[in-house]
């Protein structure tokens, strides 16, 4: 599946991305590549997840870029309507020490994969 990103400057500075469908190996740079061209004029962004099914190590290294730089310039960077599964990832990763806990980003996506295939069995969906 694929990754669709869109934007949109709600008020001067302060933006909203959309994402929709799989943050993987594949398609995280499509967010990233978003994200580096509203940073600089941005003050805030917001990230919907709402329909964002599925993400992998390499979409929580985009996103937690995303929160660096943001910070880093004096702005915010918020996320909303995570599914649940999305949230256990995210739950996870920063339950995890700050070192190499998996041999390799295959074995993490791996893991990350099998938690949301969980949450979502055990919410019916």
């Amino acid at each position: 599946m694929s990754l669709q990103v869109r934007a949109a400057e709600k008020k001067t500075g302060f933006f909203e991305i959309t994402v929709a469908g799989r943050l993987d190996t594949t398609t995280y740079t499509q967010l990233e590549g978003q994200i580096k061209v509203l940073v600089p004029s941005a003050a805030g962004i917001v990230l919907d997840m709402t329909q964002l099914e599925y993400i992998s190590s390499m979409g929580l290294r985009v996103i937690f870029k995303a929160v660096k730089d943001m910070k880093a310039k004096g702005g915010v960077f918020l996320m909303s309507n995570m599914q649940p599964q999305i949230k256990k990832v995210f739950e996870i990763a920063n339950a995890l020490e700050k070192d190499s806990v998996f041999l390799s980003v295959e074995e993490a996506d791996r893991y990350f994969q099998a938690m949301q295939e969980k949450v979502k069995r055990e919410q019916g969906l």
